[in-house]
């Protein structure tokens, strides 16, 4: 997913490094980048400076390999949560997907005119309950339960359990965070899910 927050008027952008620049799972970090250096940068880098917040030199070489691989990587996880998502639209056992790639999400012309890829997030509705959508998800052979994204593999999690008793989430919404894999292992291996 492409997009150009300060194109948009943003002027702070921030990121987890964790995710999709790392892009490994294997470093804990964040960025923050400014559209100028002005008084609000001055106040900052003075937090960070008082602080000591700063990643040590292996972080930054682990948020730099994963860098080096952000554009190849970020196109193919695009491309297979497009794919993933068209298939579970349609799957018979699916109550809705929620994509802005999908013409049918509420925010799909907002999406379309920001950003030039859709991501590689997406969840899905899917079992009657919070104890049916669950048993979908540990029917999952190649996506892994955990609560992550934008690594190489694929990640599934129940969103009303990970948020706890004061969330929002339907019971049977599970978010899903498209890895690496073949776009077929994860369609079949959704299909047998579903179908249990």
């Amino acid at each position: 997913m492409l997009q150009r927050p300060f194109e948009l008027g943003a002027d702070v952008s921030m990121h987890s490094s964790t995710k999709y620049l790392g892009g490994h799972s294997d470093v804990l970090s964040g960025v923050l980048i400014l559209r100028e250096r002005g008084a609000l940068f001055d106040r900052i880098s003075a937090v960070q400076t008082t602080g000591g917040a700063v990643p040590s030199p292996f972080e930054c070489w682990l948020i730099l390999r994963g860098v080096r691989t952000l554009p190849v990587r970020v196109r193919a996880q695009n491309a297979s949560a497009a794919a993933l998502a068209q298939f579970l639209e349609t799957h018979p056992c699916v109550e809705r997907v929620h994509y802005p790639g999908l013409a049918s999400h509420s925010a799909h012309a907002v999406a379309a005119r920001q950003m030039s890829g859709f991501g590689g997030m997406l969840s899905v509705q899917a079992g009657k309950d919070r104890q049916q959508s669950m048993a979908i998800a540990g029917r999952l052979r190649i996506f892994t339960q955990a609560t992550s994204l934008g690594g190489t593999e694929s990640l599934v999690e129940h969103r009303a359990s990970v948020e706890g008793p004061a969330t929002h989430a339907p019971e049977n919404l599970l978010r899903v965070s498209v890895g690496l894999e073949h776009i077929d292992d994860l369609k079949e291996d959704f299909d047998q899910a579903l179908r249990g």
